[in-house]
């Protein structure tokens, strides 16, 4: 089990951010994300959430995503997840997430859109 931890590095010009997250995304680490993530979605800003390392997601982790996408819609943002492992993308497409998240095979594409 390991613990969740996520970092924010800068991407290219024009004030994007991946934020790298490992670890499991559940009850006890889904407020320190949207914490993490949330005063990064300004408009025009590109957030990607790099979820390569995640190895699981409960409900609350899926509420941030969902609340990530939706704040940044809303703000003139744009959020993007990257290719989650195995059991973090079968929750996903059991939630019908997948196809409302905008999800990239990696962070290169990702950022390239």
């Amino acid at each position: 089990m390991e613990r969740f931890r996520a970092e924010v590095e800068p991407a290219g010009r024009g004030g994007g951010r991946v934020v790298t997250a490992r670890g499991e995304l559940d009850l006890a680490a889904a407020d320190g994300l949207w914490e993490t993530i949330e005063p990064l979605l300004k408009p025009g800003v590109l957030v990607v959430l790099d979820g390569t390392r995640l190895s699981f997601l409960d409900s609350s982790g899926l509420r941030v995503l969902l609340q990530a996408h939706k704040r940044a819609e809303s703000g003139g943002a744009v959020f993007r997840l990257v290719a989650p492992q195995a059991p973090v993308q079968r929750v996903l497409e059991l939630a019908g997430a997948g196809s409302y998240l905008h999800m990239r095979a990696d962070v290169t594409a990702a950022l390239e859109g």
